[in-house]
């Protein structure tokens, strides 16, 4: 369990360091897009809210599984 928990955390702290924009609607990146969910507003991992973070490092931690098991 403490290797997930240390996982989790690698993931968190590279989604800081990353330069990627989210959309603060639907956490999709914006790579490249000019609008999305017919807005302009795209922030930093940073910027979103603690519950859409958590919600995009799961869906990494789960990418993972999916992937390891197939390993």
């Amino acid at each position: 369990m403490t290797k997930m928990k240390d996982f989790e955390s690698e993931i968190r702290q590279e989604f800081m360091q990353s330069d990627t924009k989210y959309c603060v609607y639907c956490t999709e990146p914006k790579d490249g897009k000019m609008t999305c969910c017919s807005e302009y507003h795209f922030v930093p991992f940073s910027s979103l809210y603690p519950q859409d973070q958590a919600i995009l490092i799961q869906e990494q931690l789960d990418e993972y599984n999916k992937w390891s098991a197939t390993q």
